[in-house]
Order: C-alpha cells, then structure tokens, then sequence
C-alpha cells in the first residue's frame, strides 16, 4: 500500500456518515457498548498504545519518536482545550446533547485520530486496525450520548490537522 494513512479516509467517513444518520443517544441500541469503548477503551486504548511506543522509544534509545508522539499529543490536546474553551466557557454555545459543559470538539475522537496516524506511521501493515478503532471511538461518543455527530467530526479534523500538520514535520524517520 503506497499510504497506509489513505485507510483513514473510508474509515472515518463512514464513521461520520453513520453518526450524522443516527445522530442522538441510543439509536442503534448499543448504548453500554459505545459507553464502554468510550470510558475503558478510551482510557485503556491511550495508556496502552502511548505507553507501548514511548517504552519502544526508551528501549531503543530513539529520542526523535519519543518527541514526536509526546508533541503530536500534547498538541493535540492543547488544541482540543483551547477550543473548548473558546466555545463553552463564557459562551456556553456548542453544549453536549445532555446540556452539560462543552462538547466541541471531541476530544476522545481527536486522541485516537491522531494516535492512529501515529500507529500507522510507525506499522502500517496495521493501519486498517487502527483507523477502525478511531471510527469506533468517533461513532461511540454518539451513541453514547456524549456528543453530537458534529462535534466528532471536528475532533475529526481536529486530530487529522494535528497529524498532518506536525506529523509531516517531526515524523522520525521509519524503523529499519
């Protein structure tokens, strides 16, 4: 595959068009899955994948990956709370379905957008399994009624911005 990261595409999209489709909590009547993938699978997905790169970094002594996955993140989320904050705090505009504090953007849905972007830079033979699970992510904060359809699609683009942005500029060179 001349880019594994074209993956992304059909992927995330057909992430985006079934959340736009099904657009409110509950609509496929998978609800404790979606809040399951988005509170354990979250937390576990990002401690695990993250860790694992950044203990291969250490182990083999490759600085330039270390920095890049912790500035792609730390950018990532820097972003993410800016506007949040912009848009929820002292505006109180773009709220979650359920009313409470900012939904935009999605900050789940960046994350694992721009930790498979990482993951397919580093075993793109993969790439098919990374980007699903950022798809899985995105339409699990729909379904769970975290957020609405187009909030993920900006944490969509959000992570994507990031990735291509800082991704094409730090990225180490490949693994031999």
């Amino acid at each position: 595959m001349k880019s594994p990261q074209l993956v992304a595409v059909p992927l995330l999209g057909l992430a985006a068009i079934i959340a736009f489709a099904f657009d409110h909590k509950n609509a496929l009547g998978t609800e404790p899955i979606a809040k399951l993938i988005g509170r354990e699978g979250n937390t576990g997905v990002l401690v695990i994948a993250l860790g694992l790169l950044l203990a291969f970094a250490w182990r083999h002594k490759d600085r330039a990956l270390a920095l890049w996955v912790v500035a792609v993140m730390l950018v990532e989320t820097a972003l993410y709370g800016a506007l949040k904050a912009i848009t929820w705090h002292g505006f109180h505009v773009l709220a979650r379905p359920s009313g409470g504090d900012g939904g935009f953007p999605s900050g789940h849905t960046a994350a694992h957008v721009c930790l498979a972007y990482i993951l397919t830079e580093r075993y793109p033979k993969l790439a098919p399994l990374w980007w699903f699970w950022a798809a899985l992510m995105a339409w699990s904060r729909v379904e769970s009624g975290a957020h609405f359809a187009y909030q993920t699609l900006a944490g969509m683009v959000l992570g994507g911005l990031v990735c291509l942005t800082l991704g094409q500029k730090l990225r180490p060179p490949p693994e031999a």
